[in-house]
């Protein structure tokens, strides 16, 4: 029985714990709201602007350059001639020396200014030569495609012992057919081993002028009037022992 009273009286304190909470409003807390943090934003570098460069701007600052250093030249050695080069444009102009060796009895020509025909021009060059015998140095002008045996020009150093010569000659089917100037002997010309002699020829029609080493050799006519435009190429030749033809400071200016 005394149990019993002790088990309602735990009900009984149970059931008024749990009525005392019905109703009654909770006790506000004041939570602190975390401060919104704003991101500042991300600093992006400023790029400075760089130039994008020009291909076609530079070689053609490049052409100018290399035009008016030709200019230059021809004034030095035309500037008081009849030949209107002013009015001209400059076709090629050579990068690198060329040399061309040889060894015995031996003839040898390389292409110059591919993808260009002269027909009315001026052919600059500065020629080194050394050898133990007969050496010619020269270039052909005014050839067909087929360098070795087509219609061609050619004009040539002869160096001869004690006897500096030059000319210009026609050839066909790789033999020698006439000479529009015949062989010239001309004081102007270096016959010592190492030297280099400058040769400058204007073809003008059937029409050749002719200087070394800045000396004018004379005008000279072809009436067969052979061949009017062509191909360019450098040439050696020689009848025995060692020796070689060195090419450097070449250009081809157009005559308009």
């Amino acid at each position: 029985m005394k149990s019993r009273s002790i088990f309602v009286l735990m009900i009984f304190i149970i059931v008024s714990l749990a009525c005392a909470g019905v109703g009654a409003e909770p006790i506000p807390t004041n939570t602190p709201e975390p401060p919104t943090v704003t991101p500042e934003p991300t600093k992006t570098p400023t790029l400075v602007p760089t130039a994008t460069p020009n291909r076609t701007a530079t070689v053609q600052a490049r052409a100018t350059i290399s035009a008016n250093e030709v200019l230059a030249e021809l004034e030095d050695v035309l500037g008081e001639t009849e030949i209107p080069y002013q009015n001209g444009r400059l076709l090629w102009k050579q990068d690198e020396k060329l040399d061309i060796e040889m060894s015995g009895p031996d003839g040898r020509f390389v292409t110059f200014a591919e993808n260009v025909e002269g027909r009315n021009f001026i052919l600059k060059s500065d020629v080194t030569w050394d050898s133990t015998g007969i050496l010619v140095c020269g270039a052909i002008f005014r050839s067909e495609d087929n360098i070795r045996e087509g219609k061609q020009y050619h004009f040539v150093f002869l160096r001869f012992s004690g006897a500096p010569a030059w000319a210009i000659e026609f050839y066909e089917f790789g033999y020698f057919k006439n000479s529009p100037s015949g062989v010239k002997y001309s004081s102007a010309v270096n016959l010592a081993n190492d030297a280099t002699n400058q040769f400058v020829l204007v073809a003008q029609e059937g029409e050749f002028t002719v200087f070394i080493n800045e000396v004018r050799q004379g005008r000279f006519f072809d009436y067969s009037e052979q061949r009017k435009d062509g191909a360019f190429a450098f040439f050696a030749g020689q009848d025995s022992g060692e020796g070689s033809c060195e090419y450097e400071n070449s250009w081809v200016w157009e005559l308009e």
